[in-house]
């Protein structure tokens, strides 16, 4: 059988343990993962149905019907429907042919306007997310998905070092953002998600819109980039110093976050919790009286998103299991001053974890001026 077959026998056997009668699945990453294939339809419906037992049925806009027909995954049974009829009375068809139909799992993703359709059609079926039941497929990754994320990493890598060293008196932040998105392009690669980038006091939101902001010798500047290779994705943040920090305590908060970063990556080893590992970087924060300022998770999960289970974070009941990978990443954010983040992607194997990336300096990197 092929991966992709596998997958949807896994699929199926998970319905089942979990005693509903299907799911339905969007154009997201979790049709990517069973078929090879997605197909985001902007605000028509896609959808991917599965029965417990059965045949999956592609149910897509007739303009995406050939391609639907000629997915990795080889799915046979296709529906295109039409712009003036809808996709309602097929969607009716093929769920009356499943065996009951009264409980129903649903992509975390689906528009809500189709699920509210899904209901109208259905009353009496109970609708349920089907994110847990897809972590479970997605979450412990074979050998071969753990060498296209190491792919991904290594290129990521290399694009961070091109870059940092590119840096320049005058340039904004989207010149950076620019330099990132042409070193991935010329590596055959796409961003993971947009480049953010943030010089001086921007570093100190974790979620700064990457802008026009001048660089001037003595920005603290943090650089979270990613790439896509084979369909996975890699995410690395590093912070440096654009010529000596004109912030007398840039170097320490670097060295405490960098302590965080150790101790989180420590931590983390088959059969502790996610929880347990934002604790151990949440710890060293706390220490040294900066937990305020810790103002995310530790990690997340990553594969074919960028973002998905396990989440490192407080009251995460996640059990790490060798093939899981996952970002750690604490930071800390000085308002108005400056910000330190420091994230590698990992992943667990027997004796603990291992990085997908080269290692983060163990000291504040200085890049030296240019004009």
């Amino acid at each position: 059988m092929s991966d992709f077959e596998v997958r949807m026998v896994r699929l199926q056997a998970e319905l089942s343990i979990d005693g509903v009668d299907g799911i339905i699945l969007a154009g997201t990453d979790h049709m990517r993962y069973l078929l090879g294939w997605q197909e985001g339809g902007h605000e028509r419906f896609v959808g991917l149905l599965v029965p417990t037992v059965g045949e999956p049925t592609l149910l897509v806009p007739a303009m995406n019907a050939d391609q639907a027909l000629s997915t990795p995954a080889g799915i046979t049974s296709v529906i295109g429907w039409d712009d003036a009829t809808g996709w309602e009375d097929a969607a009716l068809s093929i769920v009356s042919g499943w065996d009951a139909a009264m409980r129903i799992l649903v992509d975390d993703e689906l528009h809500s306007v189709h699920l509210l359709a899904l209901q109208r059609l259905f009353p009496h079926t109970r609708f349920a997310p089907a994110g847990p039941l897809m972590c479970r497929l997605r979450e412990v990754k074979t050998e071969a998905e753990l060498q296209a994320m190491h792919r991904a990493a290594v290129m990521i890598d290399e694009v961070f070092e091109d870059v940092a060293e590119q840096l320049y008196t005058g340039m904004t932040e989207l010149d950076v953002s620019g330099l990132v998105l042409g070193a991935i392009r010329v590596r055959g690669s796409r961003p993971s998600f947009p480049p953010l980038i943030c010089f001086g006091p921007n570093a100190a939101l974790p979620h700064h819109h990457t802008g026009d902001r001048v660089l001037t010798p003595g920005d603290v500047v943090i650089i979270d980039i990613g790439c896509v290779v084979d369909g996975y994705a890699s995410d690395i943040t590093r912070t440096v110093s654009y010529c000596e920090p004109a912030d007398r305590d840039a170097r320490r908060i670097y060295d405490l976050v960098y302590a965080a970063h150790t101790a989180a990556r420590l931590q983390a080893k088959p059969g502790v919790t996610a929880e347990s590992v934002d604790a151990a970087a949440r710890e060293i924060i706390r220490e040294a009286g900066f937990v305020d300022r810790f103002l995310h998770r530790t990690g997340h999960g990553i594969g074919l998103s960028v973002h998905e289970p396990p989440n490192i974070v407080q009251g995460g009941k996640s059990i790490l299991a060798p093939g899981m990978c996952f970002s750690v990443e604490p930071g800390v954010y000085l308002s108005g001053r400056f910000g330190v983040r420091i994230e590698n992607i990992v992943t667990v194997i027997e004796s603990g974890v291992r990085s997908l990336n080269a290692e983060p300096d163990r000291e504040l990197r200085v890049i030296p001026a240019r004009s």
